[in-house]
């Protein structure tokens, strides 16, 4: 086989496997440790070839053998073990509404297509189910804890405790809502949610307003 081809079967080869995977250029990129978009589609297209750190990146990203990759090997050897990062997808504050029918939607496509995604640190990954999603803080409402456009990772199967920030469906609006859990007795359910900016109001039950809890913030990335 001529250089040339080579190129063109690893890049096949890595296309095929980002495919699989239902990955973008720009999630295969995150995940291989910040992989420029233009270096994935010169390799996928077979005009240059990755050197060997860059294909040990690229395996680990997309479960396959490096020898896979590199054309020594039919054998892709896709691993059993659970992945040391994770991407999740970014909704937005309507979406964040009804989030497990979004992501269930996302995997019937078998693919996240055009969707943003945030990658998972290795920490927090076995904190998280399949459920979980990112939101981007869109005021200045938890100011100066939570500042505009920072990246809150929302876990909806974990019960907050008092001053865990919550992600909040407030019946009849159409938008999440980013707060702070408190509780106003140990002996009752009862409930409040506070902002932490004086000039945005807190939600409180007395205001007969019907609540759902979205998901607990796990993480809060800075100015992502």
């Amino acid at each position: 086989m001529t250089e040339l081809n080579i190129k063109k079967e690893i890049g096949k080869r890595i296309f095929e496997s980002r495919k699989l995977k239902g990955l973008t250029l720009k999630a295969l990129g995150e995940l291989a440790g910040g992989l420029k978009q233009t270096r994935l589609t010169n390799w996928e297209q077979g005009a240059r070839a990755p050197g060997p750190e860059e294909i040990k990146r690229l395996a680990h990203a997309l479960d396959v053998s490096p020898a896979f990759l590199m054309c020594l090997s039919d054998e892709k050897q896709v691993k059993k073990t659970k992945s040391l990062s994770q991407l999740i997808p970014l909704l937005d504050y309507h979406q964040a509404c009804d989030a497990k029918s979004h992501i269930d939607a996302i995997r019937e496509q078998g693919s996240y297509g055009d969707e943003l995604l945030i990658s998972i640190s290795t920490i927090l990954l076995p904190e998280l189910s399949d459920e979980a999603f990112a939101l981007k803080m869109a005021n200045e409402s938890m100011m100066p804890e939570i500042k505009v456009n920072d990246v809150l990772v929302i876990e909806p199967k974990i019960s907050p405790n008092p001053g865990d920030y919550v992600a909040v469906k407030v019946a009849n609006k159409s938008e999440a809502v980013i707060c702070q859990y408190k509780k106003l007795s140990y002996t009752s359910p009862e409930f409040e949610l506070q902002t932490l900016n004086e000039n945005w109001p807190n939600i409180n039950l007395t205001d007969a307003l019907e609540l759902t809890v979205i998901g607990k913030v796990m993480q809060k990335i800075h100015q992502y």
